[in-house]
């Protein structure tokens, strides 16, 4: 009898467990996409780079960013590059962190055909709080 209750009680919790392999893809957006962007705060600086979409699972995905910021007045550019993980949710709200050089960057954003656009929040490199808008249109 104790045996048999414990052979049930085993087979009832392993039901209970999740894969934890990939699921199929309900996004799409493998793949390199173009990334441009404006900090509006603390100060203006223009950002142009790639986005790369290298994996994919059911609605979430993990990538890496690069990108070149441009200091709107001086004309100082900087070098910032690092892993991205988001998901999409609410239909086609795209929400995704960047570690860029240490510090996580989050977009939200629409997405409609192969374009993602929307605002993001981060810390500029001298440490103050940022924010900004970007745009990522798909590579052809």
């Amino acid at each position: 009898m104790t045996r048999l209750f414990l052979m049930v009680l085993l087979l009832s919790a392993s039901a209970c467990l999740k894969s934890t392999e990939p699921q199929p893809s309900l996004l799409q957006l493998n793949g390199a996409w173009n990334y441009t962007g404006v900090q509006t705060s603390p100060t203006r600086e223009i950002m142009s780079g790639t986005l790369t979409v290298s994996r994919e699972s059911g609605t979430s995905f993990q990538g890496r960013l690069d990108l070149v910021s441009t200091n709107a007045q001086t004309g100082q550019s900087t070098v910032l590059g690092g892993l991205v993980s988001g998901a999409e949710s609410d239909g086609s709200v795209i929400d995704f962190d960047a570690d860029l050089e240490s510090t996580p960057w989050r977009h939200v954003g629409q997405l409609v055909a192969d374009t993602i656009s929307g605002t993001w929040v981060g810390t500029s490199s001298g440490g103050a709080m940022a924010t900004g808008t970007f745009r990522v249109e798909r590579q052809r």
